[in-house]
C-alpha cells in the first residue's frame, strides 16, 4: 500500500508523502474546526494516528513545486467500499486544477481496486468540508452529536466532478 519510497503512476515513480508532510498539512487545516468540536488536534497524536493509517492506506497526492499541497487517503471497508481516512488541501492551493489532479488519481485507484462507494466522516464544525461533500453528491447515512458520515457511490462522484473539468 503506502509503504516503500514510491508508488508507480503511469510511468513514472512518485514518492509517498513523508509523515511530516502529512502532519504538516493536517496541523495547519484540521485544527480550528477540531477544537471547535470539543477536540484536541495535537501533534504527536496526529503523527502516530497517520502513522498507523499509512500502514494499510492508499495514498494519492498532488505537488506544486515539490510542495505537498493536497492528499487523500483511503482504505478498504467492507468489499468495494472504501473509508477516507483523509482528504486535506492547502488552503493556498483550493482550486480547479489541484481538486482535477487528486479527483484523477481517486478516479484511478478506484479502478484499480475496483471500489464503488466512499465513506467519509466529517466534524459538523468543519463546515467547508460539509458543503464540498454535499456538493459532490454524498448523502448524510449518519448523525451524531459531533460528526455526520457520509456515503456516495462512485457514479455519483463521478457526475459531480464533472464540473471540475475545463471548459471545452
Amino acid at each position: 500500500m503506502a509503504r516503500g519510497h514510491g508508488r508507480l503512476r503511469g510511468d513514472r515513480l512518485t514518492p509517498v508523502p513523508e509523515l511530516d508532510e502529512l502532519v504538516a498539512l493536517d496541523l495547519l487545516t484540521l485544527r480550528e474546526h477540531t477544537e471547535r468540536a470539543g477536540d484536541v488536534l495535537d501533534e504527536a497524536t496526529q503523527r502516530r494516528a497517520l502513522a498507523r493509517s499509512l500502514e494499510t492506506a492508499e495514498v494519492v497526492t498532488v505537488r506544486r513545486a515539490d510542495a505537498l499541497v493536497a492528499y487523500a487517503m483511503l482504505r478498504p471497508q467492507d468489499g468495494s467500499l472504501w473509508f477516507v481516512l483523509g482528504f486535506n488541501t492547502h488552503p493556498a492551493h483550493r482550486e480547479a486544477s489541484v481538486f482535477r489532479d487528486l479527483f484523477a488519481q481517486i478516479a484511478a485507484l478506484a479502478e484499480r481496486h475496483a471500489i464503488t462507494a466512499l465513506r467519509s466522516n466529517v466534524y459538523r464544525t468543519n463546515r467547508l468540508s460539509m458543503a464540498f461533500h454535499r456538493r459532490l453528491g454524498f448523502r448524510v447515512t449518519r448523525e451524531a452529536e459531533k460528526g455526520v458520515e457520509f456515503t456516495a457511490s462512485l457514479d455519483e462522484l463521478v457526475g459531480a466532478t464533472r464540473a471540475l473539468r475545463p471548459s471545452e
